[in-house]
């Protein structure tokens, strides 16, 4: 059973690696890792943290950090395919 699908016909189901969250950073960090700010944004040592200097308590705010410097405004992607998670 699905538990989360992006516009673009991803599926996140259950037992797969791949989640929502890392396909939509799949698809939208670009190769210089540098979000919207102009900064380098990667995890780095020790613990939750991003490059930025960002420091999170759980994984899943550290993903909330990226998302929200990775994925442009319009959700679409540099072939101009959108990415929107349906719930």
């Amino acid at each position: 059973m699905a538990r989360a699908r992006c516009a673009c016909g991803f599926t996140e189901v259950n037992g797969d690696d791949e989640r929502i969250g890392d396909h939509l950073l799949r698809v939208f960090t670009p190769a210089d890792d540098k979000g919207t700010d102009g900064r380098v944004h990667l995890e780095g040592n020790p613990g939750l943290t991003c490059l930025c200097g960002f420091s999170a308590s759980t994984a899943g705010e550290l993903d909330a950090h990226f998302l929200e410097m990775f994925v442009p405004v319009g959700r679409a992607d540099a072939g101009g395919v959108v990415h929107t998670v349906i719930a």
